[in-house]
């Protein structure tokens, strides 16, 4: 054999043995940790909820609180999990090709416009917005945007399920209206949180198979309601809800997932890949996270109310009241509303005292930025002026007659406060016709419907119509202060403010 056939022979049998041991027997090959850039889609989405809640800790630690203390929009402390649950059932990456920076100009123009009309409404109609609590909607701005950004564009457009349930979900009204249109009870909101949550689990199951996914949604229904109408009985409305309307969804699709996984799921390596991440953006979007948390500090709880005598009604002279049951369906069984007319005379407008009554206090704070009377264009609360010498904390309100449009409209007047007196917390409402000639009293009180806090001044938004409070006459305003102060006197503050 020559020298250079010897050499050949030499040099393929080493090139083998290289490729079959390329390593020392008994030495393991460490696990090369996954970059973050190919981060896998659980730790994308716990990445997602860290930074979610991060940015509005503020908004729903203040909703935490108002559900422990008795508010009936329980719903709004889990719509969170409840997002993040529906969020793992897209697990599939979108087909196409991905760009990242594409995905960085979408959130950035989706965010920026969100975040400004979120703003610009609740500049323009600022009671209105609060009764919405529309900053709550910037949460599901803000969680949208990060998952642009960490799963891409394409996979968030896929989700459009989840941002349908987000927007009717994320703001307590629509709750709260629909607890009122089946009774209101406790019972009511605690079925209607059970639903919620069977929603979230047949959204978070979009990869399963009909026949499991609508069993495991009713399974969780039927189980839900059993637990939180149980637990409602002894230890009340929050903790109902978290155990029935967020614990048990959760579970439910975690036990669904594992039920109908099948051993024949591996990767597949032709199938698309989630968009590579970089560090600069997990930074980015922290420091973005950081920056909204200051923005969404909440303000200052509400201050506390006076205590009064139980008996200031008769002792100020106002007679009978009306009653009107309706209050039952929105505040709760033990809620009372009564009315107190006054009638007017010539040059004596004619007034009425409306008292909202209930021992939950959060359950009033619920519908503050609530109007109760008709009025043809979104009207604003505003500090009560010091003339009126009404109590601390209390807001006027009134119609536009400047711009009435029909003869029979019912113009109104109104100084509204809260104290507490007895057993109950009160919202006095002092109201005054602004017609002169005494004989049109002020409207009734009505309840809220989904047309009058939406429909409607969405239609007075889009039609660019300047926004006007009008001017009140004199006498009116006179007649609303000199009854203000008729109640204080009656009430006579018997103890120090309390919640």
């Amino acid at each position: 054999m020559t020298d250079t056939a010897l050499r050949t022979n030499l040099a393929t049998h080493a090139a083998k043995l290289h490729a079959v041991s390329p390593q020392q027997p008994g030495v393991e090959v460490p696990h090369r940790r996954p970059l973050i850039a190919e981060l896998p889609f659980a730790a994308r989405i716990g990445i997602a909820a860290a930074l979610g809640l991060l940015g509005y800790f503020g908004v729903f630690g203040h909703a935490i609180a108002d559900a422990a203390a008795g508010s009936r929009a329980t719903p709004l402390v889990v719509v969170p999990l409840l997002m993040v649950l529906i969020a793992t059932g897209y697990r599939r990456p979108s087909r196409g090709v991905g760009d990242s920076e594409s995905d960085w100009i979408i959130a950035a123009f989706v965010g920026v416009a969100s975040f400004t009309a979120i703003y610009l409404l609740t500049q323009r109609m600022p009671t209105l917005s609060s009764l919405w609590h529309l900053q709550s909607l910037g949460f599901v701005v803000w969680f949208a945007c990060l998952l642009a950004v960490l799963l891409g564009a394409r996979h968030v457009v896929r989700m459009w399920k989840l941002w349908v349930f987000a927007v009717c979900c994320a703001t307590p009204l629509p709750f709260l209206l629909a607890a009122s249109a089946l009774g209101g009870s406790d019972d009511a909101v605690a079925l209607l949180a059970a639903g919620v949550g069977a929603v979230a689990v047949f959204l978070a199951s979009e990869t399963v198979r009909w026949g499991p996914r609508l069993l495991a949604t009713a399974g969780c229904f039927v189980l839900a309601a059993v637990v939180v109408v149980s637990l409602d009985a002894y230890t009340g409305l929050f903790a109902a809800v978290i155990v029935g309307g967020g614990i048990l969804p959760v579970a439910t699709v975690v036990v669904l997932h594992r039920a109908t996984a099948t051993t024949g799921d591996e990767a597949d390596p032709s199938a698309p890949r989630l968009p590579r991440l970089s560090p600069v953006s997990v930074a980015v979007l922290a420091v973005i996270a950081i920056a909204l948390a200051v923005v969404n500090y909440p303000a200052a709880r509400p201050a506390d109310v006076p205590v009064v005598t139980a008996d200031w009604a008769a002792r100020a002279g106002l007679g009978a009241p009306t009653v009107y049951p309706f209050i039952t369906r929105t505040l709760g069984a033990d809620a009372t509303l009564v009315r107190y007319s006054l009638p007017g005379a010539a040059g004596k407008p004619a007034a009425a005292v409306d008292v909202m009554s209930s021992p939950n206090r959060a359950a009033l704070d619920d519908l503050t930025g609530a109007v109760w009377y008709p009025s043809a264009s979104p009207v604003e609360y505003r500090p009560a002026p010091t003339a009126a010498d009404a109590p601390p904390g209390a807001r006027v309100v009134h119609s536009n007659a400047d711009a009435a449009t029909y003869g029979d409209d019912q113009h109104w007047y109104a100084v509204t406060w809260d104290w507490h007196a007895a057993s109950a917390y009160q919202r006095v409402t002092v109201i005054v016709s602004q017609a002169f000639d005494g004989r049109d009293m002020p409207p009734a009180p009505a309840p809220l419907s989904l047309v009058d806090t939406s429909v409607r001044p969405a239609l007075w938004t889009t039609r660019q119509q300047p926004h006007v409070d009008g001017e009140v006459d004199p006498a009116v305003i006179n007649r609303a202060d000199r009854l203000t102060r008729q109640l204080v006197r009656s009430a006579e503050v018997v103890g120090a403010p309390t919640r």
